[in-house]
């Protein structure tokens, strides 16, 4: 299990059968000890604790469960911001749906990716609201302008200055390539991998490490205190997330409890969930906690952080 973790997490995102690893279900590793944990219990009882060992390692790296607890509320800080992130998915979720979850969260500042049809959302005229492409970014404080980095058919980033009530702050709204398409050209149902297709794969994955690369530089050229929210595409274990993202706090390690994951996939016969959605953080803010929204039916979950500020 170690070598299986050390090749996801050396070679994801660089090498195609490590970013297959990566991406791919991670649920499955669990498998065996489904076997041998009970062999252990009436049969070899020397093996329980290594068993015991091998799960927790499994459950906790290579799954990601993350425990940190929720901060209670400084009475001597100087304010509170609620974000949320959520990617609809296109018409999975209807207009009525995305006011419904804003009206249940009561966010301050929320990211939307992959909205068909971001002229359709009733949001209240209280709101401020800026659109790009398939991101929107809506406010509950003035925004004073915004920038977009283009992609081909949609941006990956609308980065808006917010007018808050202590002071200006960047919040940007992540959309970044999936790592899917790579995937599901080199996997065959038949032969499980077409090698004729690594070159295409791995094509897409070097075109993923240059489209974080330049999100992260034009993101620098903003001020300080910031806030990027969004469908990333990226595990936190990946070696394009801790080239370009790590140095920025993320708000679920900071403050959030389980698993944290907000993507449900389907390959092949395959079915299960990773966490490629991210609330990041400059220091500038204080997670206080993180936690997993309603599903509405699209194939992520929002993601809702507060902050400290």
């Amino acid at each position: 299990m170690l070598v299986i973790y050390g090749i996801m997490y050396w070679g994801g995102d660089k090498w195609w059968f490590a970013t297959v690893l990566l991406y791919g279900p991670r649920w499955i590793y669990l498998l065996p000890m489904c076997v041998l944990f009970p062999l252990s219990l009436f049969g070899v009882r020397q093996s329980l604790f290594f068993l015991l060992f091998v799960g927790v390692f499994i459950v906790w790296k290579v799954l990601g469960f993350n425990f940190a607890l929720s901060n209670s509320v400084d009475s001597d800080a100087t304010g509170l911001l609620r974000v949320l992130t959520y990617n609809v998915n296109r018409w999975a979720v209807n207009a009525e749906e995305v006011s419904e979850l804003i009206e249940l969260v009561q966010p301050d500042l929320v990211a939307i990716q992959e909205c068909a049809s971001p002229r359709s959302l009733k949001i209240s005229s209280d709101w401020y609201v800026k659109e790009s492409g398939s991101s929107i970014v809506v406010s509950r404080y003035p925004i004073l302008e915004s920038r977009v980095l283009k992609r081909v058919y949609y941006p990956s980033g609308l980065y808006c200055i917010i007018d808050t009530p202590k002071g200006e702050i960047g919040f940007c709204c992540v959309d970044l390539l999936t790592p899917r398409r790579a995937l599901t050209i080199v996997l065959d149902s038949k032969k499980i991998f077409n090698l004729d297709q690594v070159k295409a794969a791995e094509d897409k994955i070097a075109f993923r490490w240059i489209e974080s690369e330049k999100l992260f530089k034009w993101v620098k050229g903003f001020g300080d205190a910031k806030i990027l929210a969004g469908d990333f595409n990226l595990t936190i274990d990946s070696t394009i997330y801790r080239t370009y993202w790590r140095n920025y706090d993320n708000s679920f390690l900071k403050k959030g409890i389980g698993f944290g994951h907000t993507k449900k996939t389907k390959i092949n016969i395959f079915k299960y969930t990773s966490k490629i959605d991210h609330i990041l953080s400059t220091s500038d803010f204080r997670p206080v906690r993180t936690w997993i929204g309603p599903d509405f039916g699209s194939d992520h979950l929002p993601l809702i952080a507060e902050f400290e500020y």
